[in-house]
C-alpha cells in the first residue's frame, strides 16, 4: 500500500505548529474602513529605532487598508480572548465590534497595543513583510498572554 506524500508546504505547516507563539490582532483604518487580522507572525526587530515586523497575506482583507493607511496597531492578546482571535481569523461573531474608533484602531483588553507607522514593506512569497516603526505603546493589565501551540489555544501553567 502506497502512502500519500505530503507537500513541503504541509510539512512546514506541521513543523510550525510545534512552535508556540503569542497571538496578535493587527488592525488599521483607512477613511471609514477599519480592518483587523489575527496574526502570530510578529516579532521585534530593533529597539533603536523601535521597529517590529508582521507578515500579512496579500489576499487578506486587511492588506489594502493597511497599505493605504500607512499606519497600524499590533494588539497583543490576553488569556481569555480566544473569541477575539477567532473573530479576526475569519470566524466573525455577529455584532462583535471590539476595535476602538481611532485613526489607528486598538483592542480593549489587550496586554499591550503598539501604534506603528509603516517603515518598510518587503515581498515574502504570498505575504508582505511589513516593518513598522513603533510610535507609541499602550500597556494594558499585567495578565497572562493568549498562546497558540499545536493548533490550539494554550495557557501558561
Amino acid at each position: 500500500m502506497k502512502t500519500a506524500q505530503t507537500s513541503l508546504s504541509d510539512q512546514l505547516r506541521q513543523a510550525m505548529s510545534y512552535w508556540p507563539s503569542g497571538i496578535t490582532v493587527i488592525a488599521a483604518r483607512f477613511q471609514s474602513e477599519a480592518r483587523g487580522m489575527t496574526a502570530s507572525s510578529f516579532t521585534s526587530v530593533s529597539l533603536e529605532p523601535p521597529l517590529i515586523l508582521v507578515c500579512i497575506n496579500e489576499t487578506a482583507q486587511l492588506w489594502p487598508v493597511l497599505e493605504q493607511a500607512g499606519r497600524f496597531t499590533v494588539n497583543l492578546l490576553a488569556e481569555g480572548h480566544e473569541h477575539t482571535s477567532a473573530h479576526f481569523a475569519g470566524r466573525p461573531l455577529d455584532g462583535y465590534q471590539p476595535l476602538t474608533d481611532e485613526d489607528s484602531p486598538a483592542l480593549e483588553g489587550a496586554l499591550a497595543t503598539l501604534y506603528c507607522r509603516t517603515w518598510a514593506v518587503y515581498p515574502g512569497g504570498t505575504h508582505k513583510i511589513v516593518v513598522g516603526e513603533v510610535e507609541k505603546v499602550a500597556l494594558g493589565s499585567n495578565t497572562r498572554p493568549l498562546l497558540y501551540w499545536n493548533r490550539s489555544y494554550r495557557q501558561l501553567p
